[in-house]
């Protein structure tokens, strides 16, 4: 009987300290709520799950949508412990746009920001299991020839998520180089960054 509490109480442990993560307990959406897509998103993630209206989906997919707005929108739609199929419903909605047959043909035609965009949603969809969202966001960084903040800070994020399940150092490392790296062009809102590393810096001292 005492092994099989110490069993659950671990269990639990383990699933508490991932909804407490990288991803789940980085809120930057508030910081763009004067936004009318991220009102309807933020409106949107009290659902378990979310139907992503075609109008949304348009401004995700749309690479003249600044790309820190979209990524607004991500976090603001979400994440549920069991799950969310935002990240499929963006593939299945980008697939059709681009006339794509797979996945790595997706990631080939997409601009740096909308594969950023979809990295993210798949990363909050199943934050679990998060290692094809790394590798797409990854493609996303080497692809951006506009050196994109944005695009760079959510993949590091995400980067950190991948550390928490192997290297707690490494998770305000990953984020705080690209906070400190002087070459990237700035295109997100500094009090959205700050919420961020409000978070983020409880890592410092791993």
């Amino acid at each position: 009987m005492k092994r099989i509490l110490t069993a659950i109480l671990f269990t639990l442990s383990w699933a508490f300290t991932w909804a407490d993560s990288p991803l789940t307990s980085t809120h930057f959406a508030e910081n763009y709520n004067d936004h009318p897509m991220v009102q309807m998103a933020l409106r949107l993630s009290d659902d378990s799950d979310t139907n992503i209206p075609v109008s949304m989906l348009d401004f995700l997919a749309d690479k003249k949508s600044p790309i820190d707005v979209r990524l607004a929108v991500i976090n603001a739609i979400g994440w549920n412990f069991d799950g969310k199929t935002s990240g499929q419903q963006l593939l299945e909605y980008l697939s059709k746009r681009y006339k794509a047959k797979t996945a790595d043909k997706l990631a080939k035609k997409l601009d740096a920001g909308t594969l950023a965009v979809y990295a993210y949603a798949l990363a909050m969809s199943n934050y679990f299991e998060v290692e094809d969202a790394k590798e797409l966001a990854h493609k996303a960084v080497k692809k951006d020839k506009s050196k994109s903040f944005s695009v760079a800070f959510i993949t590091s994020l995400i980067d950190a998520q991948v550390y928490l399940d192997s290297d707690w150092s490494m998770v305000y490392k990953v984020v705080n180089d690209v906070l400190h790296d002087g070459s990237l062009h700035l295109d997100m809102r500094q009090e959205a960054i700050d919420s961020v590393m409000d978070y983020i810096g409880e890592y410092k001292n791993y």
